[in-house]
C-alpha cells in the first residue's frame, strides 16, 4: 500500500501553516463543487437557500445498535498529538463509531477519541490543506489532478484503508416563537484549530457514547454544555434540571442522520421541543461551558457553510428551523 499519509505528514511540517491553509480551503468555492461531483448521486444538504458539505437522511426513529466490530487499527498518530499539544482534545474517551446503515438502525462499533482524529480528522486536514494549496493558484485545476493529491481519501474511497467515521449526537432545542422556531446555537469557543475554531453549531451536540441511547446522550450533553452539571455523571435523570425538563413538557424527537463529506463522520439528530416559558425564563441563568466560548447567538438567513459545522446546519434543516 502506498503511505497514505504522506500528504498529511507533509502539512504538518509546520502546523501553523497548515491550520491557516485548512482555513483558506475550506472558503474554497472548488469544495463544494468538488464534493458534489464526487457524490453525484447524492445532492448536498441545502437549507436557507444555501449548500452546506454534508449529505442528509431524514429518518425518524433511527436507532443505534452497537456492533462486535473491532476498533479502527491506526496507522500513523499525526493528528492527536498536535490537537494534544494546541489544548483542544485532552482525553482519549470511548465513542462510537458508525459502521453501517441498515434501514433506520445504525451499526456503531466502540473505538477511541483519538483513532478518529488520527483518521477521519486527518484526511479532513488533507482535504482542506490541499484545497487551500490551490487557492492561490490562478488556473482551474481538474479535479484528478486534486484527487491525485489526496492520497489518504483516495485509500478510503478504496477500501484500502478504513477510518473511525465517529458517530455524534446534534440536538436542537427550539421552541415556537411568531411564525417560526427559537433554537438554541452558539459559537464554539477561538482555538488555534481553524477548522472548528468560532465556528457556528447546535447547543448542545456532542458523541455518541457506549451503552447509552440518543437520548440520554442528547439530554446529558444538554444538561453539561448548558447548565453546567458535572461532565459524564450517571445519575441525570435525579437532578433538579432533568426534573425541570420532564415538568416542562420536553418533547423528543430523532429526526435524522447527517454525515460531514470531509470527514465522514456522522450526527444523529434530534429535536427537544420546550414550549414551556418558565424554563425559557431562566435562560439568564444558563452557563454555556467552556466549548461554546463565543455564547448563544441568533441566525438570521443562511450562514455560509464555512462559518457552521455540517452537522449543526443539518440539524437545524432536519429540524425545520
Amino acid at each position: 500500500m502506498s503511505d497514505c499519509f504522506s500528504t498529511v505528514r507533509r502539512l504538518l511540517r509546520t502546523p501553523e501553516r497548515a491550520n491557516a491553509l485548512c482555513a483558506e480551503g475550506l472558503r474554497s468555492p472548488l469544495l463544494l463543487e468538488w464534493l458534489q461531483a464526487v457524490h453525484r448521486e447524492t445532492p448536498l444538504l441545502a437549507w436557507r437557500g444555501a449548500k452546506y458539505p454534508a449529505i442528509v437522511l431524514p429518518e425518524r426513529g433511527i436507532r443505534v445498535r452497537e456492533s462486535p466490530a473491532a476498533a479502527v487499527d491506526v496507522r500513523e498518530r499525526l493528528m492527536s498529538p498536535l490537537y494534544h499539544q494546541w489544548g483542544v482534545v485532552r482525553y482519549d474517551g470511548p465513542i462510537l463509531r458508525w459502521v453501517e446503515l441498515r434501514g433506520k438502525t445504525i451499526l456503531a462499533g466502540r473505538d477511541h477519541y483519538f483513532n478518529m482524529l488520527d483518521t477521519s480528522h486527518a484526511m479532513e486536514w488533507e482535504i482542506l490543506g490541499v484545497f487551500g494549496e490551490l487557492a492561490g493558484g490562478g488556473k482551474r485545476p481538474a479535479w484528478r489532478q486534486i484527487e491525485a493529491r489526496l492520497k489518504l481519501w483516495r485509500a478510503v474511497q478504496s477500501k484500502e484503508l478504513e477510518i473511525c467515521r465517529g458517530l455524534g449526537v446534534s440536538l436542537v432545542v427550539r421552541r415556537r416563537q411568531g411564525g417560526g422556531w427559537r433554537a438554541l446555537v452558539a459559537r464554539r469557543a477561538p482555538s488555534r484549530l481553524a477548522i472548528r475554531s468560532g465556528k457556528l453549531h447546535v447547543v448542545p451536540a456532542g458523541m455518541a457514547m457506549p451503552g447509552k441511547t440518543i437520548r440520554h446522550t442528547a439530554i446529558q450533553e444538554l444538561l453539561e454544555e448548558l447548565l453546567g452539571l458535572e461532565e459524564h455523571r450517571r445519575d441525570i435523570t435525579r437532578t433538579a434540571e432533568y426534573k425541570r425538563l420532564t415538568e416542562a413538557g420536553a418533547v423528543f424527537c430523532v429526526t435524522g442522520l447527517v454525515i460531514n463529506l470531509l470527514n465522514a463522520t456522522a450526527d444523529v439528530c434530534a429535536t427537544l421541543t420546550i414550549e414551556d416559558e418558565l424554563w425559557w425564563a431562566r435562560e439568564p441563568e444558563w452557563r454555556l461551558n467552556e466549548e461554546y466560548g463565543g455564547g448563544l447567538v441568533s441566525i438570521h438567513g443562511a450562514p455560509p457553510w464555512w462559518d457552521i459545522i455540517p452537522q449543526g446546519a443539518g440539524a437545524l434543516a432536519l429540524a425545520g428551523v
